[in-house]
C-alpha cells in the first residue's frame, strides 16, 4: 500500500491506493485547508508534491480547471482530487 509523507510534520500514513491526498491527511490528523468539503472548487487544499508526483493519478478535468483557475505550479495538486497510486511526499505553505 502507498505511503504518504507530510513534510516537515514528520508524519506519514500508509493508505489504500485510490484514496486522495486529503483522505490521507484527514486520517493522519494533518490539517489541510478547505472550504468546499472536498468538492474541488475552492483551491484551498493546494499541496506541493516534493517527491512521487508520478505516483499520483493524472489530474481529472475538474482538477485541471481548478489548477488553471488558481495558477497552481507544475508540482502542486488539489489534495481533495489527487488520487494516490504510490508513495508520495507533500507539503503546504502553512505547515
Amino acid at each position: 500500500m502507498p505511503n504518504v509523507v507530510f513534510v516537515p510534520l514528520k508524519k506519514s500514513k500508509t493508505i489504500k491506493a485510490g484514496a486522495t491526498l486529503l483522505a490521507a491527511a484527514n486520517q493522519s490528523d494533518v490539517p489541510i485547508g478547505q472550504s468546499c468539503s472536498g468538492d474541488g472548487i475552492c483551491g484551498w487544499c493546494k499541496v506541493r508534491v516534493l517527491r512521487g508526483g508520478e505516483s499520483l493519478a493524472p489530474p481529472i478535468a475538474l482538477e485541471r480547471k481548478l489548477m488553471a483557475q488558481y495558477n497552481f505550479a507544475s508540482n502542486e495538486r488539489a489534495a481533495c482530487l489527487a488520487v494516490i497510486n504510490g508513495d508520495v511526499e507533500i507539503t503546504t505553505s502553512y505547515w
